[in-house]
């Protein structure tokens, strides 16, 4: 009798374990689905916020376009944390570590939100001591994922003062590159009974001003899960009032290679381009168009992968942009067409995967369908430009 009991309670047990796992699965795909298919509008208007700002605007134009692109931004920060978190849920997360400058990366995350502070009227500060060389191997985009949700936070929730970054970067005791990464602000702060919360989904220490002020409670949710990833730590120091500062610290690993040195001058735009847009939502192709305007770039654009691969064989293209989610032929399919086609050839066309997935796990498919690099929607003017006028990075 109680061998069958225990058996019955076993696949019992069995069969609802099964079903959290197929209820999670799908509560992942559709935390994927809904911030791919976010992206895909989102790089319209983006990209029309773009084309805007390069145009003769009055006082009152400039000051709706500022909240435009505000209003984007938070989009775009939504999409990510639940794309980031339904990953961290699922298992599906992974480092993937890169050299890179510490020095040089960080001073460019604190000047991507130089204007965000200025439009609050706060000063932003950068405060580094680099002790030992700066080039590290870590994993970069996570890295500034970490940072970026920090400095957002705190510019977020501080309403005059300042916000100061500061980074550390030296060898401890045991002979290992020590990473400690600060963002501290004159905010509102957190009471200190609040701050073991802090860093649990959807919680949120004051939620009428997490309301007022745009936050969506994932944030350092994101931050934590993160950094616990890279088997660092965190802690905040705060008080209601007193503003807040968070500190996270990490053991990175010296860089393995060294920077090669530029034998040529990076070009602005080279002459007579002409590129292969392969593009199956009509919007997406007319911003690329628009990012592109004045910039003597001639533009041919298919609508799917087996147009592409066709377009390809029978024209000269300079460099091809292929979106990865298209009808008849996906971008990665289209990809390993072209490269067919191509043999062994010298110098390869380079071949730019557009994309809405933002997994780094997904590099390792664009590499093995030799794509050169990638951009993510929504894309930015600057990402456009940039990879146009260099054609020798190396994807991921």
């Amino acid at each position: 009798m109680n061998e069958k009991t225990d058996s019955s309670d076993l696949a019992a047990l069995k069969a609802r374990v099964s079903t959290l796992e197929e209820t999670l699965q799908q509560k992942n795909r559709f935390l994927a689905m809904v911030s791919h298919e976010l992206r895909t509008p989102m790089n319209g208007v983006f990209g029309m916020a773009d084309a805007l700002a390069r145009t003769n605007l009055d006082e009152k134009q400039s000051r709706y376009l500022s909240v435009l692109r505000d209003s984007c931004d938070s989009m775009l920060s939504i999409a990510n944390q639940l794309l980031e978190k339904g990953k961290f849920d699922s298992g599906q997360t992974a480092l993937v570590p890169v050299d890179f400058d510490i020095a040089e990366f960080i001073s460019w995350q604190v000047a991507d939100f130089a204007s965000r502070a200025k439009k609050r009227g706060l000063i932003l500060e950068l405060d580094t001591k680099i002790l030992i060389d700066s080039r590290i191997r870590f994993d970069k985009q996570r890295l500034g994922q970490v940072l970026s949700n920090l400095i957002s936070n705190a510019i977020r929730y501080t309403d005059e003062g300042r916000v100061v970054v500061r980074a550390i970067l030296q060898m401890n005791r045991d002979n290992e590159r020590h990473l400690v990464l600060s963002v501290e602000d004159s905010g509102i702060g957190i009471s200190p009974e609040k701050h073991k919360h802090v860093f649990e989904p959807f919680y949120s220490a004051d939620p009428v001003e997490t309301a007022n002020r745009g936050g969506t409670g994932l944030g350092l949710s994101v931050v934590g899960d993160l950094v616990s990833l890279m088997n660092g730590s965190i802690r905040v120091d705060s008080a209601t009032g007193m503003g807040s500062t968070f500190t996270v610290d990490l053991i990175v690993d010296e860089a393995e290679n060294r920077p090669a040195p530029e034998t040529t001058p990076r070009r602005s735009m080279p002459d007579n381009l002409h590129v292969l847009l392969a593009e199956d939502n009509d919007s997406n192709a007319f911003v690329f168009e628009v990012l592109l305007e004045d910039t003597g770039v001639k533009t041919t654009r298919v609508r799917n992968g087996k147009e592409a691969v066709t377009a390809f064989a029978n024209g000269v293209f300079d460099i091809v942009f292929m979106d990865i989610q298209m009808p008849v032929m996906n971008g990665i399919e289209a990809t390993y067409a072209i490269r067919s086609i191509e043999g062994e050839a010298d110098s390869p066309v380079p071949i730019i995967a557009l994309t809405a997935d933002t997994i780094a796990s997904q590099c390792s498919t664009y590499q093995a369908a030799r794509f050169t690099d990638f951009i993510s929607k929504p894309m930015r003017q600057k990402d456009l430009l940039d990879t146009l006028s260099i054609f020798d990075k190396e994807i991921c």
